[in-house]
């Protein structure tokens, strides 16, 4: 991280912001997931929940005058995925700034909330929040967040070398796609590049968020709840991951694509 932020205090690693058409029925369907007790977030335009190391906020999309289902895609909100944005948190503000800068990541000028963000590349730092994580529940935290790619070697400039992510593995999954794994004390950040066609210009930015994936210690049980509530889930199979267990839960409303993973 840049700098790294201080592992004495409990306080939330990343702060995802998602970019929805309507705010409203997507803090709904979070608290629906998150299974968020009444009182412990505010709805709407100023929905934002602490999660174990993830605090989420929403914002309304830029494109929020998008109809019908020209908006998604079959796994989740494809119209949106560019608008998201993700912070590291750091503990002093200016001074991860100025480092961002010197690392050749130029962030937006003035004054954002809650952070710089770059100004081609939906990342950016952020000040950890001072919000009260919610009580303990089946999802306790964010295990990892999936980001979607051109080029495998600026995915590597970008979350290595300027934002100081530990690189841990990085394979190819083929059709010349790689995936690359990166951590953050406690999340993983995966992201997966391919290969564009000749014909495609490069995208400004260097990725984008795709998706995410909550951890629950007890996959059985979060599954169990999900369904009870009326969310629309699939069948739990085994992870990618040796020794894990895996859903989706496929509510537009969330979004962005959402899964929920745990032990085997």
């Amino acid at each position: 991280m840049i700098p790294p932020i201080s592992s004495s205090r409990p306080v939330p690693t990343v702060l995802v912001e998602l970019a929805c058409p309507n705010t409203a029925d997507t803090a709904r369907a979070h608290a629906a997931l998150l299974g968020l007790p009444d009182g412990s977030s505010s709805g709407g335009d100023s929905f934002s929940v602490v999660v174990g190391n993830t605090e989420l906020r929403l914002r309304e999309s830029a494109g929020a005058d998008t109809e019908g289902d020209a908006a998604f895609d079959t796994e989740g909100d494809a119209a949106f995925d560019a608008e998201h944005r993700v912070y590291f948190t750091v503990d002093d503000l200016a001074a991860a700034r100025r480092l961002l800068i010197r690392r050749g990541f130029p962030v937006s000028d003035g004054q954002s909330d809650p952070g710089p963000v770059g100004e081609m590349t939906p990342l950016g730092i952020a000040e950890a929040s001072g919000s009260e994580p919610i009580p303990v529940g089946d999802i306790t935290g964010m295990d990892h967040l999936v980001f979607a790619g051109d080029d495998r070697d600026r995915a590597v400039a970008l979350f290595g070398g300027v934002f100081g992510l530990d690189f841990r593995l990085d394979q190819p999954i083929g059709d010349a796609a790689r995936q690359l794994f990166f951590r953050a004390d406690d999340l993983i950040v995966e992201v997966v590049t391919g290969i564009r066609a000749a014909d495609t210009p490069a995208p400004s930015a260097a990725a984008s968020l795709w998706g995410v994936a909550w951890r629950a210690p007890d996959i059985e049980v979060t599954h169990a709840r999900l369904s009870d509530v009326g969310l629309d889930v699939s069948e739990i199979r085994a992870g990618r991951k040796k020794g894990t267990r895996i859903f989706t839960v496929r509510e537009r409303a969330l979004g962005t694509r959402t899964v929920v993973i745990g032990p085997a």
